[in-house]
């Protein structure tokens, strides 16, 4: 299975835009008409982000706001406020949860007690593959039945989480092993990760990635856990020289939620509409629109002077590391999970693994491990 399909891209999107410009025109008829362009059913819903502009994740997220406004004749449009202008990046579920906005994007592992079931993304060392990984996302939250409930719960409708690239180190000194770690005081997020970081030596504390900046100038921390974003579009590449890809992989996603009521407020068509985008987005398109926006960061990286390097662990160094942890972070994020209300954390976890197996062929090009080569050759 790869991204390429013999259907071109919004074909599908075309086909259920028509289906629904004509359902809503037959409903205007009916009714004498007299309804607007998009119709009778037009919505306007108000989107909650933390993603910031330039960011890979801000283009994953504006791939499937414009194909849903696409897909639906603009019957269904967005208010895309600034990022964190609503709500803080920690406060956007809330958000959603009482009616302050209709749609969020923003960092799950932010507030974990709400997604224990994509926090299994931060089981360090099993995904690699961004395009796997959402994928197999998408189909837990719309087959599995501990993850349908638990968004039932929650008040949420799951459209999608991705990936937000491989787990990069920023330091003020080369870091190439375990030995390296000890002592180094830095932010990451996801319970696990944060664990693992701890269990390596690490003084880990919980900073959101729009305080990070500040959080390192200011002496609060000397290091950072994070995509390559936060070098980039963060900004911690002015402050941090040394950056390395230990061997973890994915380590974290961004998440898009519509709130319940939202969700509930769209026609059948609409819904319709929405759910053969999220259909496009998590088989593909999302990590295709995240990776061509992550290619510009490495050039911004490589034209760095206050960046000495990108390189990554040699196999060894991670091979020791993945020993270490063994089965510690597994069993660490089934206490959590079950913590966080999953009452049967292994059975997920199994059908998470065999979904990824499942959508292993996913051809899949990472943008971090290419800057990491160029560095190399540069």
């Amino acid at each position: 299975m790869t991204f390429t399909t013999t259907t071109p891209r919004g074909a599908r999107r075309a086909v259920l835009g028509v289906a629904l410009v004509g359902a809503l025109a037959l409903g205007a008829c009916s009714s004498g008409g007299g309804g607007s362009a998009a119709g009778d059913d037009a919505i306007e819903l108000t989107l909650a982000t933390s993603a910031i502009a330039g960011t890979p994740n801000a283009a994953a997220q504006d791939w499937f706001l414009d194909a849903v406004e696409e897909a639906t004749d603009g019957s269904v449009t967005f208010d895309r406020t600034a990022p964190e202008s609503i709500c803080t990046a920690a406060e956007i579920v809330e958000c959603l949860r009482d009616g302050r906005a209709d749609v969020g994007v923003t960092i799950p592992d932010y507030t974990p007690q709400y997604f224990p079931t994509v926090s299994v993304v931060g089981i360090p060392f099993v995904g690699q593959n961004s395009a796997a990984i959402t994928a197999s996302l998408y189909d837990l939250h719309t087959q599995d039945e501990q993850a349908v409930a638990l968004m039932e719960r929650n008040g949420l409708h799951y459209v999608s989480a991705w990936p937000v690239g491989r787990l990069l180190l920023g330091t003020d000194a080369p870091v190439e092993s375990i030995a390296d770690l000890q002592g180094i005081s830095a932010r990451a997020s996801g319970p696990v990760v944060q664990q693992v970081l701890s269990d390596a030596g690490m003084s880990i504390t919980a900073v959101t990635a729009s305080e990070s900046y500040e959080a390192v100038e200011r002496g609060v921390i000397d290091g950072v856990g994070g995509a390559i974003d936060f070098a980039v579009n963060y900004r911690i590449m002015e402050l941090l020289p040394y950056w390395t890809d230990p061997g973890i992989g994915q380590y974290s996603t961004f998440g898009m939620w519509f709130s319940a009521d939202a969700w509930e407020r769209l026609s059948a068509e609409q819904q319709e509409a929405v759910t053969a985008v999220e259909e496009e987005f998590n088989e593909g398109a999302a990590v295709e629109a995240f990776n061509d926006q992550a290619a510009t960061q490495c050039d911004a990286m490589l034209e760095a002077t206050t960046v000495d390097d990108l390189t990554a662990w040699s196999e060894d160094a991670t091979e020791e590391w993945i020993d270490q942890v063994g089965d510690s972070a597994r069993e660490a994020w089934t206490t959590v999970a079950a913590d966080f209300g999953l009452e049967d954390p292994d059975s997920l976890l199994d059908a998470y693994e065999a979904s990824l197996d499942e959508h292993a062929e996913l051809e899949y090009v990472d943008a971090t491990s290419s800057c990491v080569e160029a560095f190399a050759t540069r």
